[in-house]
């Protein structure tokens, strides 16, 4: 008699927002063409106004809940969705992140293999040859801590990653669970808690795979904290998060983030060389010509941007020394 076959994987879709309703009607429309329907829709709101709670109240069916801690908190949101959700897996799309028709199918697919805890998608920037890029380095954590993207690249097939992307990331709500759910205290424009969760199941021997076929096209919706997505801000932040979230999951000893600092610190003094020698004339293209008087006086600017670099590394490791203890206490003592 044939055995029977495993009951099917129920999914919770978990949106993160902020101040971006247009987004979120457009991104719910296609939720709503999938093939296959999710379990639940969960919209977390950080928003300070009601205009994407009408948004959901148009839509029968998806659940609104609220993240009162406003800008900045999307690793809260995720979190607020993870503790509401009640799928066997929960899946996160961002609010400016167009599914396709079977993107859920496509991402529930590798879950047939009871190995795999974490299964992420594809993203269509829309950037000529973005399908070809970096297709050998998709979603690596290399040995100095350095992370690669090439999220968009199509590999034409499903293969194992380190790290997936938030905007088209799914885990199995166990292991999540499992590892503390989703850790904020990521501050900032650039965040990194898709990443630590990504890392903390990498570090148990846990498999996550990347599945060039569930697309999501992301259309870039403007950023709506304070700045520009992309400014100085934005570099400490990077780099700050970066640095804290090596040490708050492999810990300050572990080689991997002490090769990060010391990369880091590489890299940029060899901007300060360049620097220096741009400002003494000493540069020259491929022409072998020297650099003009403007490209000298634009040579200092590099400075700022360095000393971003290193005020971001050097907040990030008493952070990361300080969330890794806080990781540590039991879930009613965290605030």
């Amino acid at each position: 008699m044939a055995e029977n076959p495993a009951p099917a994987l129920t999914v919770s879709v978990v949106i993160p927002t902020f101040r971006r309703p247009r987004y979120v009607a457009e991104c719910l429309a296609h939720l709503e063409r999938l093939r296959t329907a999710p379990l639940e829709v969960l919209v977390v709101d950080a928003s300070p106004d009601p205009a994407t709670r009408r948004v959901v109240e148009a839509h029968p069916g998806v659940r609104y809940l609220r993240n009162e801690l406003g800008a900045g908190t999307t690793p809260e949101s995720r979190g607020i969705g993870v503790a509401h959700a009640r799928g066997d897996v929960v899946a996160f799309v961002d609010d400016d992140a167009y599914v396709d028709p079977d993107w859920l199918d496509e991402l529930l697919a590798p879950y047939a293999d009871p190995d795999v805890v974490g299964v992420g998608g594809r993203i269509v920037n829309g950037q000529p040859g973005e399908e070809q890029e970096g297709l050998d380095r998709i979603g690596r954590l290399l040995p100095d801590g350095r992370l690669t993207g090439y999220f968009a690249a199509d590999p034409g097939r499903t293969i194992e990653v380190d790290h997936l992307l938030g905007a088209t990331m799914s885990y199995r709500r166990a292991a999540l669970l499992d590892v503390g759910g989703v850790h904020g205290r990521y501050p900032g424009p650039c965040v990194c808690e898709e990443t630590d969760i990504a890392l903390r199941q990498r570090a148990l021997g846990r498999r996550l795979v990347f599945a060039p076929r569930a697309v999501v096209r992301h259309v870039s919706a403007p950023y709506a904290g304070r700045g520009d997505r992309f400014d100085r801000r934005y570099d400490f932040y990077r780099r700050r998060n970066h640095q804290a979230m090596l040490v708050r999951v492999y810990g300050p000893a572990a080689p991997v983030t002490r090769r990060h600092t010391w990369t880091v610190l590489r890299e940029e003094g060899g901007r300060l060389r360049w620097m220096a020698r741009a400002l003494l004339g000493r540069v020259r293209d491929e022409d072998g010509r020297r650099p003009g008087v403007a490209q000298r006086l634009r040579a200092p600017a590099i400075l700022a941007r360095v000393g971003v670099d290193v005020a971001g590394l050097a907040v990030g490791w008493p952070a990361g020394l300080r969330d890794r203890r806080h990781d540590r206490l039991p879930a009613r003592e965290r605030s």
